[in-house]
Protein backbone atom coordinates (compact mmCIF):
# COMPACT_ATOMS: atom_id res chain seq x y z
CA UNK A 1 0.00 0.00 0.00
CA UNK A 2 1.10 3.59 -0.69
CA UNK A 3 0.48 6.22 1.98
CA UNK A 4 0.87 9.96 1.35
CA UNK A 5 1.58 12.04 4.47
CA UNK A 6 1.28 15.86 4.48
CA UNK A 7 3.35 17.82 7.01
CA UNK A 8 3.29 21.64 7.20
CA UNK A 9 5.91 23.46 9.30
CA UNK A 10 5.99 27.05 10.52
CA UNK A 11 9.50 28.31 11.45
CA UNK A 12 8.85 28.09 15.20
CA UNK A 13 7.89 24.43 14.72
CA UNK A 14 11.21 23.40 13.19
CA UNK A 15 12.38 21.50 16.29
CA UNK A 16 9.11 19.59 16.39
CA UNK A 17 9.86 18.55 12.81
CA UNK A 18 13.07 16.93 14.05
CA UNK A 19 11.08 14.75 16.45
CA UNK A 20 8.44 13.89 13.84
CA UNK A 21 11.03 12.91 11.25
CA UNK A 22 12.73 10.68 13.82
CA UNK A 23 9.42 8.97 14.67
CA UNK A 24 8.66 8.45 10.99
CA UNK A 25 12.08 6.93 10.46
CA UNK A 26 11.60 4.58 13.42
CA UNK A 27 8.11 3.70 12.16
CA UNK A 28 9.55 2.27 8.96
CA UNK A 29 10.99 -0.69 10.87
CA UNK A 30 7.47 -1.86 11.82
CA UNK A 31 5.74 -1.49 8.46
CA UNK A 32 4.85 -4.32 6.15
CA UNK A 33 7.47 -4.59 3.41
CA UNK A 34 4.74 -3.86 0.83
CA UNK A 35 3.78 -0.56 2.45
CA UNK A 36 5.52 2.59 1.24
CA UNK A 37 5.49 6.06 2.79
CA UNK A 38 5.45 9.20 0.67
CA UNK A 39 5.95 12.46 2.55
CA UNK A 40 5.19 15.96 1.30
CA UNK A 41 6.60 18.48 3.77
CA UNK A 42 6.60 22.26 3.51
CA UNK A 43 8.55 24.87 5.45
CA UNK A 44 6.45 28.03 5.43
CA UNK A 45 8.54 31.23 5.34
CA UNK A 46 5.75 33.44 3.98
CA UNK A 47 6.53 37.17 4.27
CA UNK A 48 2.78 37.73 4.37
CA UNK A 49 2.75 36.09 7.80
CA UNK A 50 6.21 36.99 9.14
CA UNK A 51 8.14 40.26 9.23
CA UNK A 52 11.59 38.92 8.49
CA UNK A 53 13.21 42.37 8.54
CA UNK A 54 12.25 42.76 12.20
CA UNK A 55 12.92 39.16 13.22
CA UNK A 56 16.08 38.23 15.12
CA UNK A 57 16.59 35.00 13.17
CA UNK A 58 16.88 35.08 9.36
CA UNK A 59 15.12 32.81 6.91
CA UNK A 60 18.46 31.16 6.15
CA UNK A 61 18.64 29.74 9.66
CA UNK A 62 15.41 27.79 9.18
CA UNK A 63 16.23 26.79 5.61
CA UNK A 64 19.55 25.30 6.70
CA UNK A 65 17.96 23.48 9.62
CA UNK A 66 15.10 22.13 7.50
CA UNK A 67 17.46 20.86 4.82
CA UNK A 68 19.60 19.10 7.42
CA UNK A 69 16.56 17.43 8.99
CA UNK A 70 15.47 16.03 5.65
CA UNK A 71 18.52 13.76 5.69
CA UNK A 72 16.80 11.76 8.45
CA UNK A 73 14.16 10.54 6.01
CA UNK A 74 16.13 7.91 4.13
CA UNK A 75 13.70 5.18 3.12
CA UNK A 76 10.80 7.60 2.71
CA UNK A 77 9.88 9.08 -0.66
CA UNK A 78 10.14 12.71 0.45
CA UNK A 79 9.23 15.86 -1.48
CA UNK A 80 10.50 18.84 0.54
CA UNK A 81 9.21 22.32 -0.29
CA UNK A 82 10.15 25.75 1.03
CA UNK A 83 7.59 28.51 0.53
CA UNK A 84 9.61 31.70 0.38
CA UNK A 85 7.09 34.08 -1.17
CA UNK A 86 5.07 37.04 0.06
CA UNK A 87 1.53 35.66 -0.30
CA UNK A 88 -0.67 33.82 2.16
CA UNK A 89 0.38 30.18 2.39
CA UNK A 90 -0.54 27.45 4.86
CA UNK A 91 -1.47 23.84 5.48
CA UNK A 92 -4.55 24.07 3.25
CA UNK A 93 -2.30 24.86 0.28
CA UNK A 94 -0.14 21.83 1.08
CA UNK A 95 -3.14 19.56 1.72
CA UNK A 96 -4.72 20.44 -1.63
CA UNK A 97 -4.03 17.55 -3.94
CA UNK A 98 -4.91 16.33 -7.39
CA UNK A 99 -5.99 12.69 -7.57
CA UNK A 100 -2.90 10.52 -7.24
CA UNK A 101 -3.68 7.11 -8.77
CA UNK A 102 -0.78 5.40 -7.00
CA UNK A 103 -1.88 6.47 -3.49
CA UNK A 104 -4.13 4.27 -1.34
CA UNK A 105 -4.40 6.42 1.81
CA UNK A 106 -3.60 9.93 3.00
CA UNK A 107 -2.50 11.19 6.39
CA UNK A 108 -2.04 14.55 8.08
CA UNK A 109 0.39 14.96 10.98
CA UNK A 110 0.66 18.15 13.02
CA UNK A 111 4.24 19.18 13.86
CA UNK A 112 3.82 19.19 17.65
CA UNK A 113 2.36 15.68 17.85
CA UNK A 114 4.14 12.69 19.35
CA UNK A 115 3.07 9.28 18.03
CA UNK A 116 4.51 5.92 18.98
CA UNK A 117 6.62 4.18 16.34
CA UNK A 118 4.06 1.33 16.25
CA UNK A 119 1.10 3.63 15.58
CA UNK A 120 1.63 4.18 11.87
CA UNK A 121 1.78 0.44 11.25
CA UNK A 122 -1.40 -0.14 13.29
CA UNK A 123 -3.18 2.63 11.37
CA UNK A 124 -2.25 1.17 7.99
CA UNK A 125 -3.08 -2.41 8.93
CA UNK A 126 -6.43 -1.23 10.29
CA UNK A 127 -7.19 0.63 7.06
CA UNK A 128 -6.56 -2.51 5.02
CA UNK A 129 -9.30 -4.30 6.95
CA UNK A 130 -11.96 -1.66 6.24
CA UNK A 131 -14.34 -2.32 3.38
CA UNK A 132 -15.87 1.17 3.11
CA UNK A 133 -14.52 3.53 0.47
CA UNK A 134 -14.99 6.65 2.62
CA UNK A 135 -13.49 6.52 6.11
CA UNK A 136 -11.33 8.31 8.65
CA UNK A 137 -9.21 6.62 11.32
CA UNK A 138 -8.07 8.58 14.35
CA UNK A 139 -6.17 7.66 17.47
CA UNK A 140 -7.36 8.42 20.97
CA UNK A 141 -6.39 11.73 22.57
CA UNK A 142 -5.94 13.29 26.00
CA UNK A 143 -8.51 15.49 27.73
CA UNK A 144 -9.88 18.47 25.79
CA UNK A 145 -11.77 21.60 26.76
CA UNK A 146 -15.35 20.27 26.48
CA UNK A 147 -17.42 17.10 26.57
CA UNK A 148 -17.65 16.71 22.79
CA UNK A 149 -14.11 15.29 22.78
CA UNK A 150 -14.76 12.74 25.52
CA UNK A 151 -15.80 9.87 23.20
CA UNK A 152 -12.32 9.80 21.58
CA UNK A 153 -10.43 10.56 24.80
CA UNK A 154 -8.43 7.70 26.28
CA UNK A 155 -10.08 6.52 29.57
CA UNK A 156 -6.85 7.17 31.52
CA UNK A 157 -7.28 10.91 30.92
CA UNK A 158 -11.05 11.27 31.16
CA UNK A 159 -11.14 12.31 34.82
CA UNK A 160 -9.02 15.42 34.26
CA UNK A 161 -11.05 18.59 34.74
CA UNK A 162 -11.97 20.38 31.52
CA UNK A 163 -10.29 23.57 32.72
CA UNK A 164 -7.01 21.67 33.15
CA UNK A 165 -6.92 20.08 29.71
CA UNK A 166 -3.92 22.15 28.60
CA UNK A 167 -1.91 21.30 31.70
CA UNK A 168 -1.34 17.73 30.59
CA UNK A 169 2.42 17.28 30.16
CA UNK A 170 3.62 15.63 26.98
CA UNK A 171 6.34 13.60 28.71
CA UNK A 172 3.81 12.17 31.17
CA UNK A 173 1.60 11.12 28.25
CA UNK A 174 4.55 9.63 26.36
CA UNK A 175 5.55 7.61 29.42
CA UNK A 176 2.00 6.27 29.60
CA UNK A 177 1.91 5.51 25.86
CA UNK A 178 5.12 3.51 26.10
CA UNK A 179 3.64 1.33 28.82
CA UNK A 180 0.15 0.64 27.47
CA UNK A 181 -0.44 -3.09 27.69
CA UNK A 182 -3.86 -3.20 26.02
CA UNK A 183 -3.93 -4.20 22.36
CA UNK A 184 -5.05 -1.77 19.64
CA UNK A 185 -8.73 -2.11 18.88
CA UNK A 186 -10.48 -0.53 15.90
CA UNK A 187 -14.05 0.56 16.61
CA UNK A 188 -16.56 2.61 14.57
CA UNK A 189 -17.40 5.95 16.14
CA UNK A 190 -20.34 8.37 16.04
CA UNK A 191 -20.85 11.27 15.96
CA UNK A 192 -17.98 12.40 13.75
CA UNK A 193 -15.13 13.89 15.76
CA UNK A 194 -11.50 14.35 14.82
CA UNK A 195 -8.97 17.17 14.58
CA UNK A 196 -6.44 16.34 11.89
CA UNK A 197 -3.58 15.83 14.36
CA UNK A 198 -2.65 12.26 13.40
CA UNK A 199 -5.43 10.86 11.23
CA UNK A 200 -5.59 8.52 8.26
CA UNK A 201 -8.07 9.19 5.45
CA UNK A 202 -9.24 6.89 2.70
CA UNK A 203 -8.35 7.79 -0.86
CA UNK A 204 -11.89 8.66 -1.89
CA UNK A 205 -12.42 10.79 1.23
CA UNK A 206 -9.54 13.11 0.27
CA UNK A 207 -9.92 13.01 -3.49
CA UNK A 208 -13.72 12.90 -3.86
CA UNK A 209 -15.79 13.35 -0.70
CA UNK A 210 -14.08 16.27 1.07
CA UNK A 211 -11.26 17.62 -1.13
CA UNK A 212 -9.60 20.94 -0.32
CA UNK A 213 -11.58 23.59 -2.21
CA UNK A 214 -9.74 25.77 -4.72
CA UNK A 215 -10.57 29.01 -2.90
CA UNK A 216 -9.25 27.84 0.48
CA UNK A 217 -5.95 29.49 1.32
CA UNK A 218 -3.58 29.41 4.27
CA UNK A 219 -4.94 27.95 7.49
CA UNK A 220 -8.47 26.75 8.19
CA UNK A 221 -10.53 24.00 9.84
CA UNK A 222 -10.76 21.44 7.05
CA UNK A 223 -11.39 18.87 9.81
CA UNK A 224 -14.42 20.77 11.17
CA UNK A 225 -15.84 21.28 7.67
CA UNK A 226 -15.30 17.59 6.98
CA UNK A 227 -17.28 16.58 10.05
CA UNK A 228 -20.18 18.83 9.00
CA UNK A 229 -20.44 17.50 5.46
CA UNK A 230 -19.83 13.90 6.54
CA UNK A 231 -22.88 14.17 8.77
CA UNK A 232 -24.89 15.47 5.80
CA UNK A 233 -23.51 12.74 3.55
CA UNK A 234 -24.36 10.03 6.05
CA UNK A 235 -27.94 11.29 6.42
CA UNK A 236 -28.30 11.23 2.64
CA UNK A 237 -27.18 7.65 2.17
CA UNK A 238 -23.53 8.27 1.27
CA UNK A 239 -21.50 5.77 3.34
CA UNK A 240 -18.84 7.43 5.50
CA UNK A 241 -17.48 5.91 8.71
CA UNK A 242 -15.10 7.20 11.35
CA UNK A 243 -13.05 4.68 13.29
CA UNK A 244 -11.12 5.17 16.51
CA UNK A 245 -8.01 3.10 17.05
CA UNK A 246 -8.27 2.47 20.77
CA UNK A 247 -5.11 2.23 22.88
CA UNK A 248 -3.14 4.20 20.32
CA UNK A 249 -2.67 7.62 21.86
CA UNK A 250 -1.00 10.81 20.72
CA UNK A 251 0.65 13.49 22.85
CA UNK A 252 1.16 17.21 22.22
CA UNK A 253 4.54 18.74 22.96
CA UNK A 254 2.90 22.17 23.05
CA UNK A 255 0.75 21.38 26.12
CA UNK A 256 1.70 21.25 29.78
CA UNK A 257 4.99 23.09 29.86
CA UNK A 258 3.82 25.04 26.78
CA UNK A 259 6.30 23.26 24.61
CA UNK A 260 10.02 23.59 24.26
CA UNK A 261 9.82 25.60 21.01
CA UNK A 262 8.06 28.70 22.35
CA UNK A 263 11.37 30.58 22.46
CA UNK A 264 11.29 30.92 18.68
CA UNK A 265 8.21 33.12 18.93
CA UNK A 266 10.30 35.71 20.80
CA UNK A 267 12.78 35.72 17.90
CA UNK A 268 10.30 35.86 15.03
CA UNK A 269 8.01 38.85 14.45
CA UNK A 270 4.59 37.77 13.22
CA UNK A 271 2.49 40.19 11.23
CA UNK A 272 -1.07 41.12 12.14
CA UNK A 273 -3.18 39.28 9.55
CA UNK A 274 -6.87 38.31 9.43
CA UNK A 275 -7.76 35.22 11.45
CA UNK A 276 -7.94 32.56 8.74
CA UNK A 277 -9.95 30.13 10.85
CA UNK A 278 -12.63 32.72 11.59
CA UNK A 279 -12.77 33.83 7.97
CA UNK A 280 -13.20 30.26 6.72
CA UNK A 281 -15.84 29.40 9.32
CA UNK A 282 -17.79 32.57 8.49
CA UNK A 283 -18.20 31.22 4.95
CA UNK A 284 -19.13 27.66 5.90
CA UNK A 285 -22.75 28.05 4.64
CA UNK A 286 -21.37 29.06 1.22
CA UNK A 287 -18.89 26.17 1.20
CA UNK A 288 -21.50 23.64 2.34
CA UNK A 289 -23.82 24.87 -0.42
CA UNK A 290 -21.04 24.40 -2.97
CA UNK A 291 -20.32 20.92 -1.59
CA UNK A 292 -24.02 19.97 -1.84
CA UNK A 293 -24.09 21.05 -5.48
CA UNK A 294 -20.97 19.04 -6.30
CA UNK A 295 -22.40 15.95 -4.58
CA UNK A 296 -25.78 16.36 -6.36
CA UNK A 297 -27.53 16.66 -3.00
CA UNK A 298 -28.90 20.19 -3.53
CA UNK A 299 -32.67 20.30 -3.81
Amino acid sequence: MNIKIKFHIMPWEIDYALLTFMQLKKSLYYLDSKDKIYLDSALNLSSYLIDWDQSKLPKEYFISKYESLCSLLEGIEHKPFIYNGDELYGHLDLERTLPEPEMDYYMSICPDIYFHEHSLSYMIQSAKAIQHSNFVITTQITKRWDHTWDPITHPHFLDIDYKDWDKVKAMDVIAYINNISESPNLVPHTPFKWAGWFDLYSKSYVEELVPIMDEWKGYGPWDFFGMIVCDIASRNGIPIVQYVLENQLIAEYSLGDKGFAHYYKDLIVRKEVPNQRQEMESRFPEYVDKWLTRMNLKR
